[in-house]
């Protein structure tokens, strides 16, 4: 098909960081597990609207090819995040971080781990999946070497999976990198102080909401809010609710993030 890189599934302007907006202070934007920064768009142009400024870079071995995610894992994803971060850090003087599925899993390993971080908010982030296959995957990932999503979304309006870019296809490398992930961050949900509002799906199929009550629960925040969409699928930034996701978060960041020097 036109327009589309071969065997990944995502067109080639999918594949690129935005900037979104102007502004003293900013926002980062972290896509999922290989998907690409337009499924967080909505929530980039309200932040524009309202003054802040949103970029979303694009994580290592997303938004090129499978095989280019195959060569890639945990570290690279956390070196992406950092770096776009730290391009942020050059624009804007207090910032904050958001983020949808394993997006939300780094935003709360940049939490953790920069101070430079005023304000956080998850959507549908992992922590740990319930998948009972993945048990088998240390043992069989050189032999199975690709996953295949099922056609079947949760998402309440199902042709909305269009908006997400996501590969067709996933390296089961990495999505072992994706567990070791979840659990390194579960280990420093400590060490997050910063305003922190969780958003999930009640209808997610992927990420159990569990893990959300997991992350209010374990973090170090005095100020934690939960908001649980009973209509929203995992994509939850591009379902039935993401109008309200995207507004409920950009007014978070209104909120905590300091207009005067931080």
């Amino acid at each position: 098909m036109a327009g589309w890189k071969d065997s990944a599934g995502i067109p080639e302007w999918a594949g690129r960081p935005l900037w979104l907006g102007d502004g003293p202070r900013g926002v980062l934007l972290l896509h999922g597990f290989a998907g690409t920064p337009p499924e967080l768009i909505r929530l980039g142009e309200w932040l524009a609207a309202h003054g802040i400024l949103a970029h979303a870079p694009l994580l290592a071995g997303h938004g090129t090819s499978p095989e280019e995610m195959a060569r890639t894992g945990a570290d690279d994803w956390i070196r992406s995040a950092n770096q776009g971060l730290d391009e942020l850090l050059t624009h804007c003087r207090a910032v904050g971080v958001a983020g949808q599925s394993m997006g939300g899993t780094l935003a709360l390993h940049l939490a953790a781990t920069r101070p430079e971080v005023r304000a956080v908010v998850t959507q549908a982030a992992m922590l740990r999946l319930s998948d009972w296959r993945l048990r088998l995957l240390p043992a069989l990932h050189p032999l199975v070497r690709w996953d295949t999503p099922s056609p079947r979304v949760d998402l309440y309006l199902p042709e909305r999976v269009r908006m997400l870019h996501s590969y067709r296809r996933r390296p089961t490398r990495a999505i072992l990198q994706l567990v070791r992930l979840g659990r390194l961050v579960e280990r420093e949900l400590r060490a997050v102080w910063q305003p922190l509002l969780v958003l999930h799906g009640g209808r997610d199929g992927v990420v159990s909401p569990a893990n959300a009550d997991q992350i209010v629960g374990l973090v170090g925040s005095s100020i934690r809010e939960l908001r649980l969409f009973p209509r929203s699928g995992h994509g939850m930034s591009v379902d039935v609710d993401s109008a309200e996701v995207a507004e409920l978060a950009g007014r978070w960041f209104v909120r905590h993030l300091p207009e005067g020097p931080a």
